[in-house]
């Protein structure tokens, strides 16, 4: 009995998980009850424990499903992961050969970046199974992303979370953080000033879909003596542009 139980919920959850991932775009519970056969109520006790297991990441503020963390650890699992990375590749390949950095693709995860592909100047991008995690207050890619929610969004995403000091520079207050995100907003791309690590800049930007929302965002890292006030508008500039380009083509889907 035991035995048959525990097995009928290791496919209904390896089903939620399947279903999440197949899918484009994050989804609704109840498309996911719809779509695996489940009841509501079964369907959301199952989403609730893989959210708090790491293997569902649930979007409070839109109450929208996609895959977690725990996923990406295993490989790029997400057909919508798979389109963002090759629709963005050729791009930041692109802004790495012109602005001479590193460049970086992530999207947001509750209040971490998770990256999707990293690209260096000589042309190599880092394998799939590239999924670090960072605090997003503390990097270009987060506050590029972070810019787009309302204060009470930002609220729930650290209302359980804290602020962490990396270095002197990091912002660790969120009335701080939301004053530096509406800079970010009013600009049109992010700045990261040795936020996270010692010595490490970065410039970053969002990539918007149709309905205007920060769905990723994309970077470029150096140090001060690459990233700083001589140069920061003419990287933005070329930050930014690429960002659209790829927003763009995103809306066009």
């Amino acid at each position: 009995m035991t035995r048959n139980y525990l097995s009928g919920s290791i496919k209904k959850g390896l089903a939620i998980i399947e279903c999440v991932g197949n899918s484009p775009k994050p989804l609704k519970a109840s498309q996911v009850s719809k779509i695996t056969n489940l009841d509501r109520a079964t369907s959301f006790r199952i989403l609730t424990y893989l959210t708090s297991l790491g293997y569902i990441f649930k979007d409070n503020s839109s109450n929208l499903y996609s895959l977690g963390h725990k996923i990406f650890e295993f490989g790029d699992k997400s057909d919508f992961l798979k389109s963002l990375t090759t629709l963005c590749i050729d791009h930041i390949k692109n802004l790495s050969q012109i602005t001479h950095h590193i460049t970086y693709l992530a999207v947001l995860e509750g209040p971490h970046i998770v990256y999707c592909d990293k690209v260096d100047p000589s042309g190599e991008n880092a394998p799939r199974a590239f999924r670090m995690r960072m605090d997003a207050h503390s990097c270009a890619l987060g506050k590029a992303i972070l810019a787009f929610k309302t204060r009470d969004e930002l609220k729930e995403i650290y209302k359980s979370y804290s602020l962490h000091k990396h270095t002197k520079n990091t912002i660790t207050s969120l009335d701080k953080l939301i004053i530096d995100l509406n800079r970010v907003k009013k600009n049109g791309y992010s700045v990261n000033e040795a936020e996270t690590f010692d010595y490490v800049y970065g410039i970053g930007a969002p990539i918007v879909d149709s309905q205007n929302r920060a769905i990723a965002s994309i970077a470029i890292s150096g140090t001060k003596g690459s990233i700083n006030i001589k140069t920061i508008k003419g990287l933005s500039y070329e930050v930014t542009k690429t960002a659209k380009l790829i927003s763009a083509k995103m809306i066009e889907k």
